[in-house]
C-alpha cells in the first residue's frame, strides 16, 4: 500500500522543534516543542558558537497495524547560533509538558548600565 510507505518516511524523518525566541536585558529564552521527548533522552551542547540540541522520540510498538500514522519519531535536532553576549556557564534547561526551555543569560558585562553625570 503506497500510503504506508509514505507514512513510514513521515514518521522516520529528522525532526527539527519549531522554537519561540525571546530577549529581555538579562537573558534569552528558547522554547522549543519536543512532544514525546524525555529527559534522558535529551543533550544539550555548547560547542563554538553552536548551541546544539539533540533527543529522541522512541517510537511505540504495540502490534497495532497503522491505516494513517503522522505522528513523527526518531531523532530531533536544532542548532543555533550564540555570539560572545552569551555567558556560556549559565545556561539553564528546563522540560515540561513536552516544551524544552532554554535560558540563556547575557554576561553581566554586556548588559547595558546607566553613567552616572558627575557634578564636576
Amino acid at each position: 500500500m503506497a500510503t504506508e510507505n509514505m507514512t513510514q518516511q513521515v514518521a522516520r524523518r529528522r525532526i527539527r522543534p519549531v522554537s519561540n525566541i525571546t530577549e529581555s536585558k538579562d537573558a534569552v529564552v528558547l522554547s522549543l516543542e519536543m512532544p514525546g521527548v524525555r529527559r534522558e533522552d535529551l543533550d544539550i551542547n555548547v560547542e563554538n558558537d553552536q548551541l546544539i540540541i539533540t533527543g529522541r522520540r522512541a517510537e511505540r510498538d504495540d502490534g497495532s497495524r497503522y491505516v494513517v500514522r503522522e505522528r513523527a519519531y526518531g531523532e530531533y535536532f536544532r542548532s543555533f547560533a550564540i555570539d560572545d553576549t552569551i555567558d556560556r556557564e549559565k545556561i539553564d534547561a528546563k522540560l515540561e509538558n513536552g516544551v524544552l526551555n532554554l535560558t540563556l543569560h547575557i554576561k553581566e558585562s554586556q548588559k547595558p548600565r546607566k553613567i552616572a553625570i558627575s557634578a564636576k
